[in-house]
């Protein structure tokens, strides 16, 4: 059996979006280059955070991307869900369900 709850989902997405949100924000602070420096370290290091800057884009891309798949999938499941219930409950079994419960509801009352 498989118990999906849309609100957890969304809640989560919705955790996961502000992640989002705080990893782009890091990626777009400006990082004041020095530029007078001789030192090949400083360099080096200017180098290594440009590159860094550019790993954490791309991981948010991705991530991005995975959020959505897991939003549609969850939308995906609340749609299944809401079409299963309809159909079991516009069943003809379920007429004969309820009106057995009728039934068992009169007889102790």
């Amino acid at each position: 059996m498989i118990l999906f709850n849309f609100d957890s989902a969304e809640k989560i997405a919705t955790t996961m979006k502000n992640a989002s949100n705080t990893i782009n924000d890091a990626t777009q602070t400006i990082i004041n280059k020095d530029n007078q420096t001789t030192l090949q370290v400083n360099h080096k290091a200017q180098e290594v955070n440009e590159e860094a800057k550019q790993l954490a884009e791309m991981f948010n891309q991705s991530f991005l991307t995975t959020l959505q798949n897991i939003q549609s999938v969850a939308e995906e499941f609340e749609r299944t869900d809401e079409d299963i219930s309809n159909q079991i409950n516009g069943s003809p079994i379920m007429d004969g369900v309820r009106d057995w419960k009728t039934y068992q509801n009169a007889k102790k009352g």
